[in-house]
């Protein structure tokens, strides 16, 4: 007993030599690695600064402009990007709900449903998407999903009551529209959809899961009832994610939504996206509209952020709420 106190004392400084020694014991290696951490947030710093400072003179000259105007003048200005907001909107939230339905169902399915030696080829198979190329995506609704569209579903879709009020009556000839720009983005977000959704249902515990289905609940009663209340807010993260990928996404949007600049409200005319807009104009944007476009840069830059943050936050939240059942 007597020992006790010289005991703690060694163990003390042993603690508090712990830093002290680590500190010193620093090698090249870990030098490296602060060096590039800092290279890494100079870059960062210098990309958001450059962009901001590249769109100042559309903010300082027209104001707020961009964020009202409904048309797009060159190559003074003033430049209106209502219809590329609007077309961003328009085009992600139908993108998202049909990847929603869509990737729920699979995420549920693949495991709870699907037998044990087939899930992991199956979500395999459902990731995988997320490495197609996008143009690869864009020419596929270019050219296999558009005239489809247009022969089949745009009549259909006319045929229901007030769908002139809805959908319009598309006259293009190869069929681009805004509703084909959402079909073509919903598949392209859905794998994100599906492994974080998937992941998030993976984990609930499965004490939750066998209590339920020993009051005499069926699976799918236990599903609705225990797995989703419980996955909720990791089920909401994934969804912000996906939507940050829709509204973000450049290339396919260019090549299906018709590069149209008006605001358009009828999902089978043709339109554009923010990004969409940005890509098909840069190349030839003179003056002041190159100071519009990374204005318009710098728009969806804090949409997605914000759309980035919010994901993060609830998938923690997730987490620290399994933590604790």
């Amino acid at each position: 007993m007597s020992q006790g106190p010289v005991v703690e004392l060694l163990e003390y400084e042993e603690v508090a030599a712990g830093p002290v020694s680590a500190a010193t014991s620093r090698t090249w290696y870990s030098y490296l690695l602060i060096g590039a951490a800092l290279i890494f947030t100079a870059v960062s710093v210098s990309f958001v600064g450059s962009i901001f400072w590249s769109s100042w003179p559309e903010w300082i000259h027209h104001g707020f402009t961009l964020l009202t105007g409904k048309g797009w003048t060159s190559p003074d200005g003033p430049f209106g990007g209502l219809a590329m907001i609007v077309g961003t909107l328009e085009t992600s939230l139908i993108a998202l709900v049909i990847a929603v339905i869509i990737g729920l169902g699979t995420a549920i399915s693949i495991v709870f449903f699907i037998p044990r030696r087939f899930r992991t080829i199956v979500a395999t198979l459902v990731e995988l998407l997320a490495a197609v190329p996008s143009v690869v995506y864009g020419l596929w609704g270019l050219l296999v999903l558009a005239p489809w569209m247009q022969v089949t579903v745009n009549p259909w879709l006319n045929s229901w009551p007030f769908a002139k009020e809805i959908f319009g009556n598309s006259g293009e000839e190869f069929g681009t529209s805004l509703l084909l720009a959402s079909i073509v983005l919903g598949i392209m977000i859905l794998p994100t959809f599906v492994a974080i959704s998937r992941e998030v249902i993976a984990v609930v515990p499965q004490d939750l899961m066998e209590a339920s289905l020993s009051l005499g609940a069926t699976r799918w009663q236990m599903i609705r009832g225990v797995v989703l209340p419980t996955a909720k807010i990791g089920l909401f993260g994934a969804t912000f994610l996906a939507l940050a990928r829709a509204t973000g996404e450049t290339v396919a949007v260019a090549l299906v939504a018709g590069s149209v600049a008006n605001i358009q409200f009828h999902l089978l005319y043709p339109g554009t996206s923010i990004a969409a807009w940005i890509a098909t104009e840069f190349g030839e944007a003179q003056g002041n509209e190159v100071a519009a476009l990374m204005a318009l840069g710098v728009l969806l830059m804090l949409l997605n952020v914000c759309l980035a943050l919010i994901s993060r936050s609830l998938v923690s939240r997730q987490r620290r709420a399994l933590a604790r059942v």
